[in-house]
């Protein structure tokens, strides 16, 4: 009998399958990649996909709510496929990756972007570090930790000698080679030993031992960065697992990284309501975007719940798992996205935009 209907549960990942007279789709939810942020459930066309409850629970315990998926009333048309922010669901067509409701109906293309400028960036560690989804990683070839990093950085050497105090005692050159004194024989009337002290910038790194051990204080080093290191290698975002929150935009001190978010909007927290000595909602936040202040003394008050609109990406993970009504809500101002919009999308992107709190089971 055709459709024919099928799911499995194994080893963290759902298949829900549907057989037609001449094809089968496949759509597979991997359940260690999903957030239970909810925007697979509000763009469903035909409400197939529920989500479990994430329970109260103490600091450090909380648990990702898993997806569902009703076989029977999912259409297989792939708009979960396109809208998870989180790489966690696939559409397959008789075993190769299909999204129907492109070819079929039209679907405007999503303006989610995350990218490194070649240019201006140096290969440092911080955006790899900071990734909350170790979605960059940063390859770096040929360079011996330290020595080689710093042979590549290009800077000229300031050097001035007060010639008045310089005393020609020889103490610089004896600790340095960029310092040589050129001696002339004293003569009955001189005396004292007169010559000139010369200075070879391309020995020099600007240690400043010369300037610490003269006894007269008459040499001053300064160092000019022309530019900084540029170490070989490259730094890749991989986009699947990259949900556009920013901070690697953020911490970039060249300004080589850009994000263009899905999602505009706003976060409200309502710390009133925000139950003491739960933290669910930032265990649960992909983008570490939420934070409670750490309690620095005995005896202080824990801060109160905030998030950082910069890294916020308005995905609800932290609606959806809130186990306190009217604490946070959610209100995204816009879906970015390029090409036609069908009607079939304006009806997605209405119930996107509709504001969300958090739904508490069974209430």
């Amino acid at each position: 009998m055709f459709p024919g209907y099928a799911k499995r549960l194994d080893n963290n990942r759902l298949d829900v399958e549907q057989k037609l007279l001449l094809t089968k789709s496949n759509l597979t939810v991997e359940l260690d990649k999903c957030t239970g942020c909810g925007v697979c459930i509000d763009a469903c066309p035909e409400e197939a996909i529920t989500r479990g409850a994430v329970g109260a629970s103490g600091r450090g315990k909380a648990k990702v709510a898993k997806i569902d998926v009703d076989e029977k009333k999912c259409s297989f048309c792939g708009v979960c496929n396109i809208m998870c922010p989180f790489d966690a669901i696939k559409l397959t067509v008789d075993g190769q990756p299909k999204l129907p409701i492109i070819e079929q109906q039209g679907f405007p293309v999503l303006e989610k972007k995350a990218k490194i400028d070649p240019e201006k960036c140096t290969h440092c560690v911080l955006c790899e570090e900071v990734c909350p989804r170790d979605a960059i990683k940063r390859e770096v070839a040929d360079v011996d930790q330290g020595h080689k990093a710093s042979s590549t950085m290009k800077y000229s050497i300031d050097y001035k000698l007060d010639e008045d105090k310089c005393t020609l005692c020889g103490i610089c050159a004896e600790a340095c080679d960029a310092f040589k004194i050129d001696y002339k024989e004293p003569t009955p009337l001189t005396v004292k030993k007169i010559g000139k002290l010369n200075f070879d910038e391309k020995k020099c790194d600007a240690c400043k031992v010369c300037v610490e051990i003269c006894p007269e204080d008459a040499l001053q080093i300064e160092r000019k960065i022309l530019e900084e290191p540029k170490l070989k290698g490259k730094v890749d975002i991989d986009l699947e697992k990259c949900t556009t929150c920013s901070w690697c935009q953020v911490i970039c001190p060249q300004e080589a990284a850009k994000v263009e978010k899905l999602f505009e909007g706003e976060l409200t927290i309502n710390t009133d309501k925000c139950p003491a000595g739960c933290s669910t909602c930032v265990e649960i936040c992909p983008c570490n975007a939420l934070y409670l202040p750490l309690v620095e003394e005995a005896g202080q008050k824990p801060g109160k719940l905030s998030y950082n609109k910069d890294f916020c990406m308005y995905c609800g993970a932290c609606v959806t798992a809130c186990p306190a009504d009217g604490t946070i809500t959610l209100k995204r101002s816009k879906v970015n996205v390029t090409g036609e919009k069908t009607n079939l999308f304006n009806k997605i992107e209405a119930k996107l935009l509709e504001e969300k709190t958090p739904k508490i089971q069974g209430a």
